[in-house]
């Protein structure tokens, strides 16, 4: 992403918003998902646009079974990021593409795809640390608890 211009990032995201809440009103009847999947194009341009993942997540060996395993399947990183930083908030961008990019499929009942999408948004997400919110020292504080 360092050569485009983030305003046009914005454009295009804001124009894929606009397909999917306001022309959906005015698809003709015999292509009710028109903007849709108009507004998906843009999704994924902007995707495109912002760059790979940070570490593909998808190289991560199943999970198997027994205490955590769900957690894991889930995408729960073996490492975190800090919540500031460049590689930080492209996750947050990406992740917020991803959500956006399995709503619409869901929009235009292509469920497995749109589960996809929310797993990458949620495994993205995952990978920044609590520290900003000041959830880190709260979760030891439980931790201790228990």
């Amino acid at each position: 992403m360092a050569n485009v211009p983030w305003a046009e990032v914005c454009e295009k995201f804001q124009a894929a918003l606009a397909l999917s809440r306001v022309e959906l009103h005015k698809n003709p009847e015999k292509e009710p998902y028109k903007s849709k999947y108009s507004a998906r194009a843009l999704l994924e341009e902007v995707k495109a646009l912002l760059g790979p993942a940070p570490e593909d997540e998808d190289e991560r060996p199943e999970a198997e079974d027994g205490p955590g395993a769900g957690d894991h399947a889930l995408g729960l990183p073996a490492e975190v990021v800090e919540p500031e930083g460049p590689v930080a908030q492209r996750a947050v961008r990406l992740a917020v593409i991803e959500f956006h990019l399995g709503v619409n499929h869901i929009d235009t009942e292509e469920l497995s795809a749109g589960e996809e999408h929310l797993v990458k948004c949620l495994r993205l997400l995952r990978r920044i640390t609590w520290v900003s919110c000041g959830l880190k020292e709260k979760k030891l504080k439980l931790h201790r608890l228990t």
